[in-house]
This record gives C-alpha cells, structure tokens and sequence, in this order.
C-alpha cells in the first residue's frame, strides 16, 4: 500500500484547520492541524511531515520565521505559504527565503492537492540526490574492482551469487580478512535490480559504540546534547539500495537487537523520535569472526544470527585456491602499470613463482600490497625479487615431490607469531600493525587479550 503524504496545516483560523482536511483526499493525505508558530516548531521537532501548509501570519511565532528555522533542518520537509495578500508581495518573499510555492487564500483544495503532489515530487528527488551525493564522496560507489578467480571453489561461489543477486534476500559473507568479501558483495550489488542506486559501505568495528544508533538510524533534532539539526542515517540513505555491514562481529548487543527489528519488520526509529519510518534497504553483512563460537559465548544474538544466515557465502582462503594467485598477479600488475605508468612492468617466472608457492596469511590484501612493494623497489620493470616488509620473501620450491619445509602448527599458534612479527616490524605501534593486518585497531586488541600478547 503506497504511504500516505503526511502534511501539517499551520493556521490561525479554525475553520480553515478543521475545513481542509476535509477537502483533501483522505486516501492520500495524512492532515495535522496546529494553530500557532511556536506549536508548529514543537510538533515539527517531534515528528517528520512531508511537506508543511504554513500561514505567513501565525501568531507567537511568524510564518516566515518558521519558515527560516525549517529550512535550516538537514531533511527539511517543503514548505508551501499561505497568505491572503493579493499583491503577491509575502508569496513572492517566502519563495525567496526557501518556500516550495505559496497559494493565496481561499483556495480551492484541488489546486491545493496539486502544489502538494509537486512539493511531494521535489522532496523525493531532493532525497535521491543527497544519497547519491554520499555514495559518491564516501567512494562506495561500485566501480574499480572486478572478482578475479579461476579456481573451481570461487566459481561455485560466485555461481550461486548469481542466483542471490537477483533476489533481495540477506546475505551473509564469511572468510579471512583480505579475501575480498567487500568485492563480491559489491559484485552481488551490480548484479541485482538495485544497481543502479549506491551501494553504501560501513565498517562496524570502526564505529565507537555510543555512536552506532545514531550513524544506523539517524536522529532528531535536539536529542542529544550536540544534535544539532535533523541526521539521516544509513538505514534511511540505503533505501531501495544495499547497505554493507562489514564486520558485523563487532556489532555491540544493544544495537543487533535493533538491527533485528529492522530486519524483520523493514522498520526503524530515528533517535529522539517518536514514530517508525520504513526503509526499504537490502543487507548484505561479512564477518571474518567465527560467529557460531561468538554466539555460543553470548557476543552475539542467535535470533540475529540466523536471520543474517538466510544466505551464507564462504570465501575460502587464498592459500586454499592457489589457482587464483596467477590471475591476480596479472590483475594487480596491470593497474600498477597505469598508476605508475610502466607499461613494460613484469615479474621473472622466479618471482611469479614465488608469489604463487606463498602461504598468503593476510590473502589477497597481502597478495596486493607485496606485489605493489615489489614494484616501488624494483630498480627496473623486470622484477625478480619479492620483499616482504625489511625482507625479501622466502622462495619455497614447488616441485610435486618436494618436502613440505613448513612446521605444521594450530592455527592459532601461526596467527599469534604473525600478528607478534607485524607488531615488531612496525615497532610495536598497534594502528600500523592493524592497517597491515587489514583489521582494526578495536579488532587488533581483541585478538591481543585473546592470544595473550598484551606484553
């Protein structure tokens, strides 16, 4: 069912505001009456209209001065004046000062009716331009990054993200840091109906904790001490687009509970309001974290969980598909030579070797980032060295009956020594170390109480 227009008539004269929303279609108007300015910037700082029907003389507070104080709210609703002045002198002024129109009394309700819809029409693409206007200067817009792959598991994934995409179902992406769950979740994006509105990205382990309603959901105006004006949030930007929740493992518990709501109910509340609004926002969420341990462990809700679930990607490590390396090699060598513009750049088949016989702890974050050093380094465009960070990187034969020259260690053990050689090759400064190892800081001290490498 199509939402109704939701309007606030604001005049003095009684018959006026109990005749007109008689007059208008109920069907498609949803009319609020009040009858001075003071009462008008109370109600409009409690609730959200569509568009206000403002008398230029109001008493207590003037009609064009509500109209200045509105027009200063970031998701301001349009303003349509009305006046009894014949000159058109106030109409004329209030458009001036940022009125939508002005419509001079007594009028009819039909062409009442119609400045609504306009006024209704604006505000709508008023709203489209600013998401897209986001989506551009965070550079979450889709564009560079093409999935790389010639394994057979990463053509099955992406095979059945295929079939997701044409859906609106919620996703659910896991796998290591750096193996490149953002791109196929921007892939899963422009494959869908929803690709030509912003794919918009927000990392969960980036945000401070008192921070995250307000960043999700938005908030009114006068809140909080510091909320200023209106804020629209990411729910509310990502209508009819996707919404990335990178790291949802690191989501605090009070806000998944919300979360879920949304997403159960398409629902959400700004903060400091007193009503839902509807948003129609397609969630895509990654997580390099174990969340079935996490939820065994009370760190995250199962009921989140499994509604997250509904569609479950794994991206398998990239020394598990080294099938890939080749291919990316290339890939990242080609955007190097237009960056650098180095046309003739190439690796030696010693170097490609080595690239490709590596265990790649940080994958494809760590594939890039040593290819691109190689090539910073390389006193020419034919590389035959690969360094790792103060070093050069081991090459390891890849000759079918050689011995594994590898100490076979749990997982945990081998994540601690190279989060230990991170933090002592960056001498011991945890943002640096965060930054290589492709997690946040907020991450990275978790994993130091975690694996007891606080000292």
């Amino acid at each position: 069912m199509k939402q109704r227009t939701r309007v606030l008539l604001a005049d003095d004269d009684p018959i006026w505001r109990k005749l007109l929303p008689h007059q208008l279609s109920a069907g498609e108007f949803e009319i609020s009456t009040v009858g001075d300015g003071r009462e008008t910037l109370q109600v409009l700082s409690e609730e959200d209209y569509d568009v206000v029907l403002l008398d230029v003389n109001l008493p207590e507070v003037s009609g064009l001065e509500v109209l200045k104080i509105v027009r200063q709210s970031e998701d301001a609703p349009e303003v349509v004046m009305l006046t009894s002045d014949k000159s058109l002198q106030t109409g004329v002024e209030a458009m001036r000062r940022g009125a939508f129109d002005y419509i001079t009394k007594p009028a009819d309700a039909e062409l009442i009716e119609a400045v609504l819809r306009k006024a209704v029409e604006k505000r709508g693409l008023i709203k489209e331009n600013r998401i897209l206007r986001a989506a551009v200067s965070s550079q979450n817009r889709i564009g560079a990054t093409v999935p790389v792959h010639q394994s057979p598991q990463m053509k099955k994934i992406y095979s059945q993200a295929e079939i997701v995409a044409k859906t609106d179902t919620t996703v659910l992406i896991t796998g290591e840091s750096g193996t490149g769950k953002d791109v196929l979740a921007r892939w899963i994006h422009a494959s869908g109906s929803r690709a030509e509105l912003p794919f918009i990205s927000i990392n969960c382990g980036a945000l401070p904790e008192n921070l995250f309603e307000s960043e999700f959901f938005g908030h009114e105006k006068g809140s909080f001490t510091g909320a200023n004006q209106h804020k629209i949030g990411l729910i509310e930007s990502a209508d009819g687009a996707t919404l990335f929740l990178d790291e949802i493992g690191e989501m605090p518990l009070a806000m998944q509970v919300k979360l879920l709501h949304f997403l159960e109910n398409g629902e959400y509340r700004r903060v400091g309001a007193t009503r839902d609004r509807k948003s129609d926002a397609r969630i895509i969420a990654a997580t390099n974290r174990p969340l079935e341990e996490d939820v065994k462990a009370g760190k995250f809700r199962a009921d989140l969980y499994y509604r997250l679930n509904i569609i479950s990607l794994h991206l398998p490590p990239l020394r598990k598909r080294k099938e890939d390396i080749p291919e990316l090699i290339e890939y990242f060598l080609e955007k190097l030579r237009l960056r650098f513009n180095r046309p003739r750049l190439e690796f030696s088949h010693f170097a490609k070797e080595t690239l490709i016989n590596h265990n790649w702890y940080g994958n494809i974050r760590e594939l890039r980032n040593t290819i691109e050093r190689a090539v910073v380094l390389s006193p020419n465009d034919f590389i035959e060295e690969i360094y790792e960070p103060g070093n050069f990187l081991k090459h390891e034969s890849f000759a079918p009956n050689a011995p594994a020259a590898i100490e076979l260690l749990p997982l945990e053990e081998i994540e601690k020594r190279h989060i230990r050689q991170v933090l002592k090759q960056v001498g011991g400064k945890r943002e640096k170390a965060a930054a290589i190892l492709g997690i946040t800081s907020r991450t990275l001290y978790r994993k130091l109480k975690e694996l007891d490498l606080e000292n």
